[in-house]
């Protein structure tokens, strides 16, 4: 393997749990919303604010993970002969 595939491998483990960490944060935070809501609707605003942002931010770590995906379709094929390469 490559430092290139490596990189690239370890970046598919990462951008995953990145993912599923964030969408952890984000339910926790609507949980608090919702109990921050009858409190005080400013804070409540506040934190709704952030677990949109933390969905902003997992669309683009999955935008990257399929960037890496589609990279990895595309060495399966020898771009000389147009055949599969072996794996």
């Amino acid at each position: 393997m490559t430092t290139k595939e490596e990189t690239l491998a370890k970046l598919k483990i990462l951008l995953v749990h990145w993912q599923a960490h964030n969408e952890e944060h984000e339910r926790e935070f609507k949980r608090w919303a919702e109990t921050a809501k009858g409190v005080d609707s400013r804070v409540y605003d506040a934190i709704m604010e952030a677990a949109n942002r933390m969905e902003g931010v997992n669309e683009s770590l999955y935008k990257a993970l399929e960037l890496i995906r589609q990279s990895d379709e595309g060495d399966e094929t020898d771009v000389h002969r147009g055949d599969p390469q072996p794996l």
